[in-house]
């Protein structure tokens, strides 16, 4: 048991100001002598005065907000601890081709990432996801997480404008930070998501290389392509080291002796296409915890404060009135 807010315990003398309290007298008499002992009216007055210190009590409690202790629940899914990994730069804000001979521009960029991140964040319930994104640096997004709300959020966040830089290798290297804070699962995978690549010093490719072997992490890329960009999977060669920054990133990736697949996509149906054919490759049978809150007793305090002063209230109005004289 904790106490979200101690501080509410210094109110608890306020539970016995009802006993210092006297009662106030119904009727006044020339003589006491006159008029009979009333033990029950007396013992009713003592448990009005119990009940409100209950009261009293309950509502003090309250705001102190107790909590039960917190359980870790072992559960068993189908999925994989995935961290999406998405480009903030400026020119994910530019659309997607579009249709030509319709006269309209395409689905912006960033807006279907959005849009088809989101379907599968939700159809997956079972996984445990992180967000980064990345300009000229990484940016956190969240942790490795089950929940939802704080997962939508960072994704909504990824995915606003950025500035026109792009820095795939610092992305990389922070996503594969959040998985050292975490139990693995048996399935991990990093998700980028870019329209672009950049160059990767030596000294980062080989963080990247041992990050992702020594931490059997599985690594997706997906190409937001625009029609005049050169494509990774063309049948034209360049000598190591050379040709367009795709092409040497699409090599590097495919020498890490991981399981590795790439994706190009240049309209929205290619891009969710993408993302299906990596929901069906990360769905094995994971086993992971889950961290449930204990229970909040402030309902159940307010709740009894409630039901014993509508109590109260009906026994204060069972009262004996005197006769009306002749």
């Amino acid at each position: 048991m904790s106490l979200m807010h101690p501080w509410a315990l210094l109110l608890l003398p306020l539970a016995l100001v009802p006993f210092w309290l006297k009662s106030l007298e119904g009727q006044r008499y020339s003589w006491l002598e006159m008029v009979p002992e009333d033990k029950f009216s007396d013992n009713i007055n003592l448990l009005l005065k119990a009940v409100t210190a209950i009261v009293l009590l309950s509502i003090v409690l309250a705001l102190a907000s107790p909590q039960g202790k917190d359980k870790i629940v072992r559960k068993v899914g189908k999925g994989a601890q995935t961290v999406m990994v998405i480009d903030r730069s400026v020119s994910m804000d530019h659309p997607f081709a579009g249709d030509a001979t319709s006269g309209r521009a395409g689905e912006i960029k960033s807006a279907a990432a959005r849009r088809l991140i989101t379907q599968f964040i939700d159809s997956r319930p079972d996984d445990m996801m992180g967000v980064v994104a990345f300009t000229n640096s990484a940016l956190y997004g969240v942790k490795i997480t089950a929940n939802r709300d704080a997962i939508h959020a960072a994704i909504n966040a990824a995915t606003s404008a950025g500035i026109n830089q792009t820095n795939i290798g610092a992305g990389i290297t922070q996503a594969s930070t959040l998985f050292d804070s975490i139990q693995s699962s048996g399935s991990r995978a990093i998700i980028l998501l870019s329209d672009g690549a950049g160059k990767l010093s030596p000294r980062v490719k080989e963080r990247i290389r041992e990050e992702l072997k020594t931490k059997g992490i599985n690594l997706y890329w997906i190409v937001l392509r625009e029609p005049d960009d050169i494509s990774i999977f063309g049948k034209r060669t360049y000598p190591a080291g050379e040709g367009p920054a795709a092409i040497q990133l699409d090599r590097f990736f495919k020498s890490l002796k991981i399981t590795y697949k790439a994706y190009e996509a240049d309209n929205p149906v290619a891009l969710q296409t993408a993302i299906q054919d990596i929901d069906s490759r990360e769905k094995n049978i994971i086993q992971y915890s889950v961290t449930v809150p204990g229970h909040d007793y402030s309902r159940d305090l307010i709740l009894l404060a409630m039901v014993l002063s509508i109590g109260m209230l009906v026994i204060k109005n069972f009262r004996v009135h005197t006769w009306e004289t002749a």
